[in-house]
Order: C-alpha cells, then sequence, then structure tokens
C-alpha cells in the first residue's frame, strides 16, 4: 500500500513539475507600441477614440493625453495592422500623424 501511494504521488509530481515547465516555456506574444499626434480639442474627443481604439482586437493598452494631443496604443502585431488605428482615427473625423521616435547618436 506504502509503495502504491509513493508511487501515485511522485507521479502526480512528475506531471505537476512538467505542467509547470510548459507554462514557462510558451513566448509571450511580441507587443509593440506606436504614437500618434491627434487633432483632439476636449474631453469628448479623448472619450471618443478611447472607446474605438480600445476594443479593437490585438490592442493591449491605450493611453491618450489631451495635453500632449496624442494617442499612444501597445499592441499586438499578429492581431492587428497599424495602419487599422490611423483608419480608425480618421473615421472617427480625427487626423492622426505618427510620432516617431528620436534615433539615439553616437
Amino acid at each position: 500500500m506504502k509503495k502504491l501511494l509513493l508511487t501515485l504521488f511522485l507521479v502526480v509530481a512528475s506531471v505537476a513539475v512538467g505542467m509547470a515547465q510548459d507554462t514557462k516555456s510558451k513566448a509571450k506574444p511580441k507587443t509593440e507600441t506606436v504614437t500618434y499626434v491627434v487633432d483632439m480639442h476636449c474631453q469628448n474627443c479623448v472619450d471618443k477614440l478611447t472607446d474605438r481604439l480600445s476594443f479593437l482586437k490585438g490592442v493591449k493598452d491605450c493611453k491618450i493625453s489631451l495635453t500632449k494631443k496624442t494617442v499612444t496604443l501597445k499592441f499586438d502585431p499578429s492581431k492587428i495592422e497599424e495602419k487599422t488605428f490611423v483608419e480608425t482615427i480618421n473615421k472617427s473625423g480625427y487626423t492622426a500623424t505618427k510620432k516617431e521616435e528620436p534615433s539615439s547618436s553616437k
């Protein structure tokens, strides 16, 4: 009886360790970030864009700053194309210009 319980315990333990290793080995999806300058004027503009952009499939995070007039999106490029953001912003009645990140000079 003790051998049976010990064997059963070892089998369960080895399965648990295998599952833990599988979880660690799965890579997280790649996330990219893009920022646009948008011709927003008020909080209603922010709310409208937040509603339209936040719920697009593949968008992980949507931060909108009225004072800086920027929309910053973190997204999974395997689920959504970047051009979709500009199209969505334009269809919402605004103009979006991609904000280029400054290149580092040596």
